[in-house]
């Protein structure tokens, strides 16, 4: 059904990104909205194709964060448009065609896969995180569009809530997987330090509203904030295994 040289289908996914974006821009919603969902589709094809990328399908490389990030992040959009008709979802798509262009450069292969990663607890725990990541990303940029247009609409919220849901279920499959692998649950590690970085952020995040002081703009700068600290520990491990030996693709 795939095979390895799926590279073109991501490239349809980016192009139907761009495209929606721009017809949104120019108020042609309804298209806008069909090219979302092609890019959406056509993206998950690309992702299930990477899963052939050893001959033998291998779940990892589906969640690898630079191909998998675009994705979630236009599946946020789209819902959002779909089940809540939110009206802010246009510009969810800035980010969505940064990071899928970002993607086509990226090395196209896999990191062969190690031992400890050859478990479900691993493929879950990397698509929980990146899903998180996107919904952060999400909240972000809407928090930074409600500071610059100086409106509190608080339509970040929710993204930031559900991103925060979502990491912490990461972090569950990642202490598991971690027990099955390693035979610890937590390492002092860069990585798992910044994971925590990240968690313990957003659980601030949501006990704002205990603090009377903290009205929407100021929630706002924080939620937008976030963004710098999850680019920040994502990228970084993005970039370094950009220098990993790879197969296929």
């Amino acid at each position: 059904m795939f095979a390895t040289g799926n590279h073109p289908i991501l490239y349809v996914a980016v192009g139907s990104y761009a495209v929606a974006l721009i017809l949104y821009y120019i108020r042609i919603r309804e298209s806008a909205l069909a090219f979302l969902s092609f890019g959406v589709i056509f993206n998950i094809l690309y992702l299930v194709g990477r899963g052939w990328l050893s001959g033998t399908f291998i779940p990892n490389p589906m969640f690898e964060g630079p191909y998998l990030l675009p994705c979630a992040m236009a599946t946020v959009a789209l819902f959002s448009a779909l089940l809540q008709h939110d009206r802010d979802w246009g510009p969810l798509l800035a980010p969505v065609l940064i990071a899928s262009a970002f993607a086509l450069f990226y090395p196209r292969g896999m990191i062969p896969p190690t031992p400890q990663k050859i478990t479900a607890w691993a493929s879950v725990f990397f698509f929980t995180e990146v899903t998180a990541h996107a919904f952060f990303f999400c909240g972000a940029l809407l928090a930074a569009k409600s500071i610059l247009v100086r409106k509190d609409t608080r339509s970040f919220h929710g993204y930031i809530v559900w991103g925060f849901i979502i990491y912490s279920v990461a972090q569950i499959t990642g202490a598991i997987w971690c027990q099955i692998g390693w035979g610890c649950t937590f390492k002092w590690s860069s990585r798992h330090m910044m994971s925590a970085a990240i968690w313990l952020y957003y659980a601030a995040y949501i006990h704002l509203r205990f603090l009377p002081e903290w009205d929407g703009r100021k929630k706002a700068l924080f939620a937008a904030a976030g963004a710098i600290i999850v680019f920040a520990a994502s990228f970084s491990s993005y970039l370094h295994e950009m220098t990993f030996p790879r197969i296929g693709g």
